[in-house]
């Protein structure tokens, strides 16, 4: 089972269809119509040009004014809907954060009794430098297991698309597409929902998210330039189209017919947050073959640190359940940490909210290009490029945390640097990826590089300098840190 962080993609969002003659569906019975109105007009305004079938990416600036363009009515919005979610969004003291986190140990303890809590582990409910986590409750060896937990308490996209809600946005083309997007909802009317079974573990749950998708306007200029910005932007517009969807899917006559309870854009956003930080892929029950998403209670706050990946799902009879094993020796009363998976820092940042130090699987994505200016060897060039499916123009590269470009990097700028004799003898190689050619090549190749990332820094609208001096201001925003 790996943290398995699905992009919150969005097609067109398509409304109910209307019965001659028949007023129009209302929104969700909820306060602020005229400025969800407005928003849903906005949402329906962004038409991404579109050539055959396939949609052509929006620029950065395009993006860049759309999220402008809706901040003022969302931000309206949220004011508005503050009489329904606000104490749902009030800071916890420690007392009340210690109880909800013994309630959902004693819930935990009772429908996973297997799960090794308070035998190999416990829950640490603040007080470390990610907030809480696991510690184990005595040594534990490399490889040993300390966590099981069963499909049977975990909340499943399955189980999102086979509830009253789910089978009424199945119904749409985009819900049946994203199961990710399906469990977020579930999710969040699960927390609306005071009976739930999984209540115990929704209270544990952080109620905001060091993600870019709580972000404010002033937060994400700090990104500017960095290889996350574009994203960060598009999971925020994204995120408002989804709602919107979802709340013309849900209008009132279903909303009364199925007697849920009123939601908010937070409540929805907050859903999000979760299913985006916590979603893991676990093998479908009744085809093994296919995989579902799940949220895994209690496996979940296990902290993430540099290694291997230690965590599997055991469908045995008798088990079915995700198990995860140390990664080292463990003394007694230190933390356990878990691997993510082989993610770079940029989405870790992007789906969990953090960046790790000295992080192996890190690395950063540039844009290169070139500019031909001998339009004979350009042509030769170009051809080169082509066979190794490989672009002139706005071709990304990963550059890794040791300051060496990938070899698809070093091979692109190679061919970009070759002389006719050096296009013959890259003709005539067998192989993508291209070695050193040549001392001239290899020279001109490595000034195209630097010139490239330092076209790509001067993209920050700050230096290394002026970040060091941010980060000392002690009025700093906790979201800043992670520029």
């Amino acid at each position: 089972a790996l943290r398995d962080p699905f992009f919150f993609r969005t097609s067109g969002a398509r409304t109910m269809p209307k019965k001659k003659g028949s007023r129009s569906a209302k929104s969700s019975s909820t306060p602020g119509k005229a400025k969800l109105s407005m928003l849903a007009q906005i949402v329906s305004s962004y038409k991404p040009e579109k050539i055959g079938n396939t949609y052509v990416k929006e620029t950065l600036e395009e993006l860049e004014k759309q999220i402008k363009y809706q901040e003022k009515p969302l931000n309206d919005l949220i004011k508005i809907q503050s009489s329904l979610d606000k104490k749902r969004y009030q800071a916890l003291d420690s007392k009340e954060v210690k109880n909800r986190g013994a309630a959902f140990s004693a819930w935990l303890l009772k429908h996973a009794p297997k799960s090794h809590l308070n035998e190999k582990f416990a829950f640490k409910w603040g007080g470390l430098a990610e907030g809480s986590g696991v510690v184990a409750l005595k040594p534990l060896k490399k490889h040993e297991k300390f966590i099981q937990i069963p499909r049977s308490v975990m909340l499943t996209s399955t189980q999102a698309s086979q509830s009253a809600v789910g089978k009424v946005l199945m119904k749409d083309e985009t819900f049946g597409t994203m199961p990710n997007l399906m469990l977020a909802v579930h999710v969040m009317f699960e927390s609306l929902n005071p009976n739930s079974k999984h209540r115990a573990y929704l209270d544990v749950l952080p109620r905001i998210f060091s993600l870019p998708l709580f972000f404010s306007a002033e937060d994400l200029k700090n990104l500017k330039g960095s290889p996350t910005y574009y994203d960060a932007l598009k999971i925020q517009k994204q995120t408002l189209r989804q709602y919107v969807m979802t709340t013309k899917l849900l209008d009132t006559r279903v909303m009364t017919a199925l007697k849920l309870p009123q939601f908010t854009f937070r409540d929805f956003r907050w859903a999000v947050g979760v299913v985006m930080t916590r979603q893991n892929r676990i093998p479908s029950k009744t085809d093994p073959n296919k995989h579902v998403l799940a949220l895994i209670p209690g496996w979940d706050f296990c902290n993430f640190r540099d290694g291997e990946l230690t965590t599997q799902f055991n469908p045995e009879e008798g088990v079915d359940a995700s198990e995860s094993f140390t990664m080292h020796d463990v003394k007694e009363g230190n933390q356990i940490f878990i691997y993510y998976g082989n993610r770079p820092n940029s989405k870790l940042f992007l789906f969990s909210g953090f960046v790790a130090d000295d992080h192996k699987s890190d690395f950063v994505e540039v844009l290169f290009s070139n500019q031909q200016a001998d339009p004979d060897l350009a042509k030769i060039r170009r051809i080169l490029l082509i066979n190794r499916r490989l672009k002139e123009v706005a071709q990304p590269f990963r550059i890794y945390n040791d300051g060496k470009a990938s070899k698809a990097c070093m091979t692109w700028v190679r061919l970009c640097s070759c002389n006719k004799e050096e296009a013959s003898i890259a003709l005539k190689a067998k192989t993508p990826l291209i070695e050193k050619l040549t001392e001239r090549n290899e020279k001109d190749a490595n000034i195209l590089l630097v010139k490239n990332l330092e076209k790509a820094l001067k993209g920050y609208d700050t230096s290394i300098e002026d970040d060091k001096k941010l980060l000392q201001d002690e009025n700093i925003t906790p979201n800043v840190i992670f520029k």
